[in-house]
């Protein structure tokens, strides 16, 4: 028998997960609009990072699109791996590698998108 405290945990678990899941969704929604406004054609995609703070701005002032989100460190990979499998995007070896303490000590919070085209000049 699954005491009331295993269940609440389980259901936090089940609740996070599913959080998680819809922010991934609407990270992919995103995506998916601004392909569509801005003129995507056929084999055009997506770079994707996991980027700080300050290279989210870089980011931002090198490029004319950026779609962005931010995450905590303990679900950021967990959240880029589903929208690299949302785009279609396989994930390296590196990126698989990383672990939450990476994430933390090189300061990731962002999942950015921007596309292969458009640098700002």
């Amino acid at each position: 028998m699954i005491n009331s405290n295993e269940q609440a945990l389980a259901a936090g678990a089940e609740a996070q997960q599913q959080f998680l899941t819809d922010k991934v969704n609407i990270f992919l929604f995103d995506l998916k609009n601004e392909a569509t406004e801005h003129g995507f054609k056929s084999g055009e995609s997506w770079n994707l990072q996991m980027v700080t703070d300050d290279e989210i701005l870089d980011l931002k002032r090198t490029h004319n699109l950026v779609v962005s989100m931010r995450f905590k460190p303990y679900v950021l990979l967990q959240a880029y791996q589903q929208v690299k499998n949302g785009i279609q995007q396989s994930v390296s070896k590196d990126e698989t590698d990383l672990s939450v303490n990476d994430l933390i000590r090189e300061g990731k919070q962002h999942i950015a998108a921007y596309p292969t085209r458009i640098p700002r000049k």
